[in-house]
């Protein structure tokens, strides 16, 4: 799984949902871009590095952070604009690519929108991907649905009293103004909803993300 610090928020309720199915190898730290997890700069962590462990899925979480130095031009200044996103089109292609090697399943995953209804960096270039890439290996994921329903930001909600974070029938989705990180619940529903997709694509089997009766750590 990679990602930066929305990723960080979810991986644990993932993996929680995913501790009878799967194993994951965690590539996500705030700030980073996606071209920080390859071997030319993460080194061993670097997501060539995994060719060995044939991962089954690479889950792709990134939102489009782009100032870390992978994403700097030639005089040290942030890529904007065309070669922005020239550079993230690359660099996902790239992922692909190693997936394929191991005929792996790639999950490409939108993040919700943000305060301002600002949009990830990186929604248009990942739901592209399928279509490059046809054969059904290959899958774009919104959150929005989860999380922002219609591209728009939403802070709190109704919830289910065993959903965390939820008082008294409601929770928070998100951090309070002006930050725009998630809360419990907002981790908590990421991560349902990437499973839920999951099982969609029949890349997991239900019956091992069944959650019922199981407690929460």
């Amino acid at each position: 799984m990679a990602g930066d610090s929305i990723t960080d928020q979810v991986a644990p309720y993932l993996e929680w949902i995913l501790s009878e199915a799967a194993t994951i190898e965690h590539r996500h730290l705030w700030g980073t871009a996606l071209c920080d997890w390859f071997a030319d700069i993460r080194g061993e962590m670097g997501l060539e590095y995994l060719e060995s462990w044939q991962p089954h899925l690479y889950i792709v979480d990134h939102g489009g952070n782009g100032i870390t130095p992978c994403m700097a031009d030639a005089a040290g200044l942030p890529l904007t604009g065309e070669a922005y996103t020239a550079k993230y089109l690359a660099d996902t292609e790239y992922v692909l690519e190693l997936a394929s090697r191991t005929g792996s399943r790639v999950l490409l995953v939108d993040q919700p929108v943000s305060r301002g209804d600002y949009r990830s960096g990186t929604g248009e270039i990942y739901r592209s991907m399928p279509a490059r890439h046809p054969g059904g290996l290959i899958r774009f994921f919104s959150t929005w649905p989860a999380l922002t329903p219609d591209g728009q930001f939403v802070q709190s909600a109704p919830c289910e009293v065993f959903e965390p974070g939820c008082v008294d029938g409601r929770g928070e989705l998100r951090e309070p103004p002006p930050n725009v990180h998630l809360e419990a619940l907002g981790a908590w529903r990421y991560a349902v909803a990437i499973v839920d997709e999951l099982v969609a694509a029949g890349w997991v089997d239900a019956d091992l993300v069944d959650v019922t009766g199981r407690v929460m750590p």
